[in-house]
């Protein structure tokens, strides 16, 4: 397993590649409209370019995952965590989580509440829910999210 840094051309096909993720993985989950309208809010260039400028740093999974984070004071904000289906349970999200414990800060992050395969992964791996909040899209949208958190190493 490996992360790999993003170059300009993984940008150009980032869409791409997680257009199928997020329609099968939130496709139970949320209106296919709300998808599409997340898809354009993190992943068209508009919003690359606004997070990049930002301090978001994105790494490729080897090629079967998409790693986006930034860091922060006081924490490493898990913005996204994405893997192609076939090799869900291969350990690669604890594969992440101790590379970005290496950063020696908490790793804090949103979940949808309704997507019960990524709430398992965090708790198994050692994450708990602060809090819950509901974020406000627009047009009757909203995202339903935990606030998770893993501590730092001590």
């Amino acid at each position: 397993m490996e992360l790999i840094d993003f170059e300009e051309n993984d940008f150009l096909n980032l869409y791409d590649f997680m257009s199928p993720i997020w329609h099968e993985t939130y496709g139970n989950i949320l209106p296919k409209a709300q998808i599409d309208f997340l898809l354009n809010k993190y992943f068209s260039t508009a919003a690359l370019e606004y997070y990049r400028a930002q301090g978001y740093q994105y790494k490729k999974i080897d090629d079967v995952g998409v790693l986006v984070f930034v860091e922060r004071e006081k924490d490493v904000y898990l913005d996204k965590l994405y893997l192609t289906p076939s090799v869900r349970g291969k350990n690669y999200p604890a594969f992440v989580f101790a590379w970005l414990q290496r950063l020696g800060k908490d790793i804090t992050l949103n979940v949808n509440q309704s997507n019960e395969r990524a709430v398992r992964c965090y708790l198994k791996n050692g994450f708990v829910i602060l809090s819950k909040t509901d974020i406000d899209l627009g047009d009757g949208m909203v995202n339903c999210d935990y606030v998770m958190q893993k501590r730092a190493l001590s």
